[in-house]
């Protein structure tokens, strides 16, 4: 019997038998009113699951939130990376979650945590269908593996509809939120910017200062500290997740751009970014080029007189200098994307970590090295950047590799499912006959519910079964409509596997190691004495590449390891 049937007895057992140290997961992607209380509710009802079974236990240090935070990607998400850190630490045996969709929307981050669960010997459990999940059952790794396509399906078509949104929002010329600034105020009710009566002289004083006072950013933004002249600023609490708007006073840098935005003139550009999606991973965010920045013209937002904003212009560009740069990949190699590696890499011997440092004096060539080791009988006292880097890609493209070996398996769970979506009608009725019985129950305890002569604890306890079957026809009525609505044809199998394997192939074809990518698939890195080195994933997957007299060779001094084919896992 697997660890996770093993558990499954003991939570439902009736007997106390152990005490299974639990833990809660809760994530909801948006703020607005609709799922404000979302995450309460997903922490209130895993609580109550965990008071309804003697074996179980729930500290307040093991409930994980991350409120207001997108499921598409683990990068930033400070509850999910604690909660993965206390299964790392084998601290927790149970994870309660409402649905696997609140866990992530990516199918090698779902395959990440998997295999994590498995190492740790942790079991997961998912409330909205009560299920214990036991990886160690391939029936259970290919439906979470389904869930994941799912999942991962559902950001992409998110992230399709918010594009089309905007795309609509620049077609027609309409302003946001998001185009407020200084001066200006968004009014919730009828969903449009307007001036603030309250702020917006303030804006007149600064370029008044500034274009016939000679003011300059420094100057004017003690003159508004002097005066106490603050700016709401909306903020957001780190523990309740609330929006709030606090006063605060602007600085230099902001009253330059007060200076230069055509906003102040009734000239709003939108368009100013794109974004990229990409599965598994934060979209990449740009900057557009100006040629395909749309101009709303607004002359009723208009706040300073264009002549005067003029002036203004005239002065700034006046007052810019240009300073002949220098090479700075020559010269600030220290900030061109270095550090990836630091506190990840270590000594097995002394567990002294290594540093970041450069190995010429131009400081062009980065490594990580150990300054002071002579206590420690490991000669090994650095290693370059570049090395790091190659050997990072090919542990990596091995692990997403295993994937392909899921793909194959994947297939034939798709098919089974696309046939029981085809074949369900029996079913169905069954669940419609269900319902109809539960409807009819629900009738007979209203009607008893207004007849009088009961007692105020009858009342109660028939409004609690009025409500206990209330929740079970609505829920009757979903799971019906969700069959009746998602037959699947034949041509989804091939399109979702088409899928899966792309998002694979661009994920192993990746040429560049950045630091998001370290923090989220590398441990630990050892540095051994006889030249292997040992990189822990997340996973707890340790990929050891071994030093070959042949294939590979040590840099003068014990530098490190060039990079051969000899990698395998232990």
């Amino acid at each position: 019997m697997s660890f996770a049937l093993d558990l499954k007895d003991i939570i439902y057992s009736d007997e106390s038998l152990s005490n299974i140290t639990s833990a809660v997961y809760a994530r909801v992607s948006t703020r607005n009113e609709g799922q404000k209380d979302s995450c309460d509710n997903q922490v209130r009802t895993a609580q109550e699951f965990v008071s309804d079974h003697i074996n179980l236990s729930l500290s307040e240090k093991n409930i994980f939130v991350d409120d207001g935070i997108s499921g598409k990607s683990v990068t930033h998400r400070p509850g999910y990376q604690k909660m993965m850190e206390a299964v790392n630490n084998q601290e927790i045996k149970l994870i309660i979650v409402k649905t696997c969709s609140r866990l992530f929307r990516s199918v090698i981050e779902a395959q990440v945590f998997l295999n994590a669960l498995i190492l740790n010997s942790v079991v997961l459990l998912t409330l909205e269908d009560n299920r214990i999940w036991d990886f160690e059952n391939q029936g259970d790794v290919m439906m979470f593996s389904l869930f994941s396509v799912f999942n991962a399906n559902t950001s992409k078509v998110q992230s399709d509809a918010g594009i089309a949104a905007q795309k609509r929002r620049i077609k027609d010329k309409k302003l946001s939120a998001k185009d407020v600034v200084q001066g200006y105020i968004w009014n919730p009710e009828t969903k449009k910017i307007e001036i603030n009566p309250s702020t917006s002289k303030y804006i007149v004083n600064i370029f008044e200062e500034y274009v016939y006072r000679n003011g300059t950013p420094a100057s004017i933004c003690k003159m508004l500290k002097d005066n106490n002249i603050t700016f709401p600023h909306n903020r957001r609490d780190p523990e309740t997740k609330e929006h709030y708007v606090e006063q605060v006073f602007i600085n230099e840098r902001t009253i330059s751009k007060i200076i230069t935005n055509t906003k102040y003139i009734g000239l709003f550009p939108i368009n100013q970014r794109g974004s990229k999606f990409i599965a598994g991973a934060d979209s990449i965010r740009f900057v557009l080029p100006e040629e395909e920045w749309v101009i709303v013209e607004r002359p009723d937002l208009q706040i300073i007189d264009k002549d005067l904003f003029e002036l203004a212009q005239n002065i700034h560009k006046s007052r810019i200098n240009i300073y002949e740069t220098s090479d700075k990949k020559a010269t600030q190699a220290r900030f061109q994307g270095t550090h990836k590696y630091s506190g990840k890499i270590f000594c097995p011997l002394c567990g002294k970590p290594f540093h970041f440092g450069f190995a010429d004096r131009k400081n062009t060539v980065p490594i990580y090295r150990i300054k002071n080791h002579s206590g420690c009988p490991n000669p090994v006292r650095r290693i370059h950047e570049q090395d790091l880097e190659e050997l990072t890609k090919t542990a990596l493209r091995q692990v997403i590799k295993q994937q392909e070996k899921v793909c194959a398996s994947l297939e034939k769970v798709l098919i089974e499912i696309v046939n029981t979506s085809q074949n369900n009608g029996e079913e169905i009725k069954n669940l419609k006959k269900q319902k109809t019985i539960k409807e009819k129950k629900l009738d007979n305890l209203i009607n008893q519910l207004s007849e009088s002569g009961l007692t105020e604890s009858a009342k109660k306890r028939v409004k609690d079964k009025i409500n206990e079957l209330t929740e079970e026809t609505e829920k009757l009525t979903n799971i019906i409509a969700d069959m009746e609505n998602n037959k699947l044809d034949d041509s989804y199998v091939t399109e979702r596997i088409s899928e899966i394997k792309t998002a694979i192939d661009e994920l192993s074809n990746f040429t560049d190691i950045d630091k998001a990518r370290i923090k989220n698939y590398i441990e630990r890195i050892e540095m051994h004495p006889n030249g292997d080195i040992d990189i822990e994933l997340k996973t707890g997957q340790i990929i050891v590449a071994h030093q070959q007299d042949n294939n590979g060779f040590l840099r003068e001094n014990n530098v490190g390891k060039k990079l051969n084919e000899d990698v395998r896992y232990s």
